[in-house]
């Protein structure tokens, strides 16, 4: 068990040095969405208020087009990193926590072609 919180500890601080002063980061983003997992894996009938507050707080760190694009090709990767997610609920994450990202979180979008 102290094995275990000395390597939260040590991810947490990891994470809080990579974060930039403003702006976007995908490590944040991936690991923050990591609590709407139940959902997106069927565990759960809806989103949780811990998953759809970082649904919130990620579109937030994302304000400007770049930011956004970033964040766009951030999440499209990690949805596709999961063979278990199921692909429907990833869509409709965003509506059911009433957030728009601005892009579908579907691994078949083009990021570039998303706008503000």
């Amino acid at each position: 068990m102290k094995r275990l919180s000395t390597f939260i500890v040590l991810l947490l601080i990891t994470v809080a040095a990579m974060k930039p002063a403003n702006g976007f980061s995908c490590v944040e983003a991936k690991l923050s969405l990591l609590t709407c997992l139940p959902f997106l894996t069927s565990s759960q009938n809806s989103p949780s208020s811990a998953c759809c507050n970082a649904v919130s707080n990620v579109r937030a760190s994302a304000p400007t087009k770049p930011e956004l694009r970033e964040a766009c090709q951030c999440l499209t990767a990690a949805v596709g990193e999961f063979p278990n997610l199921d692909k429907d609920r990833a869509i409709q994450l965003p509506k059911l926590c009433n957030v728009d990202v601005g892009f579908p979180l579907t691994k078949d979008i083009d990021c570039n072609k998303i706008s503000l």
